[in-house]
């Protein structure tokens, strides 16, 4: 809710201000983007909200440096190039994060086919219309992103008149996912040729089950081995940090690299550590199982 809440904030004030600079704007490299990873609005509008955001997080940057060292200006050389890092960070973000979301997107919808075929296999041996099994998906809010995939299906039948062949290979032009794309085109030719759609189904869930079982096993094998990485650089390699620099203290050496002791342990405690924390956070994120 936050998270949304701030997001139209930031909307709010690119209409503002630099959106009717942007709005023209237009660029279909940029626009094919967008429309993989499903983005509702116009190239010119995420221009003006990635320009919005690097200003406003830029002037953030800048007021919490003061904030932070009390208006010393003496000590401002520690984050003396945070802001320009800041707008670095958002402009860099801005340009990757298509590509960053498409990807994140086609991980999603391959991690959730195998749950979503087991789904569809129960419709269908129920005896409904094939065009129903993605309809199951598309309304199922444990899909979000398969279901977004599955939802175009019905809308190339429902709004463009599409048969269900040609609707399916409608969204296997503009999937992003491998393994949704061979599923769509194994299920396109079951039923083009008059096969049993029911036994075909049974056969995939079998095959999505074992997959299932097999991703989780190594979801598990992987949590293991980023719990021993943890261990090791985000437990041990900080102990040895202050030991180090509290040694140096105690052998009488004024600190390290121009910084005193007591600035060496307060970059390590409030920068280094939360900073590294929030990678691995990070990592683990990417790499989790859905």
């Amino acid at each position: 809710m936050l998270k949304e809440k701030a997001v139209k904030l930031l909307y709010f004030l690119s209409d503002l201000g630099i959106g009717k600079l942007t709005k023209n704007f237009e660029s279909q490299t940029l626009r094919r983007k967008l429309s993989a990873v499903d983005y509702a609005y116009s190239t010119g509008r995420y221009i003006s909200l990635a320009i919005t955001s690097a200003i406003l997080f830029t002037i953030i940057s800048f007021a919490a440096v003061f904030l932070l060292f009390h208006f010393q200006v003496t000590e401002m050389r520690l984050l003396w190039f945070a802001p320009f890092i800041v707008l670095m960070g958002v402009i860099v973000f801005s340009l990757m994060w298509p590509s960053l979301d498409l990807s994140k997107k086609r991980k999603q919808i391959d991690s959730n086919l195998p749950l979503a075929i087991l789904t569809m296999s129960t419709v269908s041996e129920s005896g409904a219309p094939p065009h129903l099994m993605f309809e199951s998906i598309a309304n199922n809010p444990d899909y979000p992103r398969l279901g977004k995939e599955c939802a175009k299906l019905q809308r190339f039948m429902r709004q463009l008149g599409l048969s269900f062949g040609k609707a399916i290979n409608k969204t296997i032009e503009i999937t992003p996912s491998p393994s949704f794309k061979t599923f769509l085109k194994e299920l396109n030719t079951t039923v083009k040729s008059g096969g049993d759609l029911k036994e075909f189904m049974a056969k995939r869930a079998d095959n999505a089950y074992f997959e299932y079982s097999l991703a989780l096993e190594k979801a598990g094998e992987r949590a293991e081995t980023l719990g021993e990485i943890y261990s090791i650089i985000m437990i041990a390699a900080p102990i040895f940090f202050f030991f180090v620099v509290i040694l140096l203290g105690i052998v009488g050496r004024g600190g390290f690299m121009g910084f005193d002791i007591d600035t060496l342990l307060n970059i390590g405690i409030f920068g280094i550590i939360p900073i590294a924390n929030a990678g691995f956070i990070m990592v683990m994120h990417m790499l989790s199982a859905e």
